[in-house]
């Protein structure tokens, strides 16, 4: 989707540089960065088109790997909103990776912020989702008082990578023969099976293993699936992502 390709890795500082010659300059730097790269983001989350704007220099640009390169601040700040806001019914958010943050300052200049970030979006009802995984590199001048953003390069778009639920329910092993069988579906069969201490579910080429988030909903260890059983185990639905790909009614058991 287009705005999955519309996001920046941006991020700004408003508190007074770190001192180059002091040891403990790039530690202030980083705490300074970190701290005021949560209260854009926070604007951003929040499509605060105001708040956005009072952290980017007039000659700000900004190189994209997929959307080209963006000049000044208006321009900025309109492509901003235009892609994360501007489609009814869809909301993102930014979270950084940590772990992946990087910050040195430039003497007499300013200072550098480079990492990794995540994009999660939200259409409608449907849950929250992981969509975009990028790297951003971000260069800030220091002058008049104030930190002002002057160059962003985002990069290395691509999908978010997976990350499982966290399991709701520890069901027995006892329990599981209880939804095992065969449902019929509009994609061909669907199969659970116990193997050991877990569900298995397969289709076609599809064979993931079932983790428990309640007695009737269950998630794939392995991508973005979940399956919603009716409480007496005649049907079932999966959802990819949030929505549904397949329904399906039990099979009667052979004789």
């Amino acid at each position: 989707m287009w705005w999955m390709h519309a996001l920046t890795g941006l991020a700004l500082i408003q508190s007074a540089p770190a001192d180059p010659a002091r040891p403990d300059a790039a530690a202030h730097a980083q705490d300074d960065v970190r701290s005021v790269d949560a209260a854009f983001w926070d604007a951003f989350n929040r499509c605060d088109r105001a708040a956005m704007g009072r952290f980017f220099s007039d000659d700000a640009e900004f190189y994209h790997d997929q959307t080209g390169v963006t000049r000044s601040r208006g321009a900025i700040v309109e492509s901003l909103v235009r892609g994360s806001c501007g489609t009814p019914g869809l909301h993102l958010r930014r979270a950084v990776v940590a772990d992946s943050i990087q910050v040195s300052p430039i003497p007499g200049f300013g200072a550098i912020m480079a990492g990794k970030h995540v994009f999660y979006a939200k259409q409608g009802n449907a849950p929250e989702v992981a969509a975009t995984e990028a790297r951003f590199t971000a260069v800030w001048q220091h002058r008049q008082g104030r930190w002002e953003m002057t160059r962003v390069v985002s990069y290395d778009h691509q999908p978010a990578p997976y990350a499982p639920p966290a399991p709701g329910l520890l069901l027995s092993p006892a329990a599981l023969p209880a939804y095992a069988g065969v449902w019929q579906s509009d994609v061909g069969p669907i199969s659970v099976s116990v193997e050991g201490d877990a569900l298995v579910l397969s289709s076609g080429s599809l064979r993931v293993t079932l983790g428990t988030l309640t007695p009737d909903r269950f998630f794939a260890r392995e991508r973005d699936l979940q399956f919603q059983f009716s409480s007496d185990r005649s049907t079932i639905t999966v959802e990819e992502k949030g929505k549904v790909v397949a329904r399906g009614r039990k099979a009667a058991a052979r004789l």
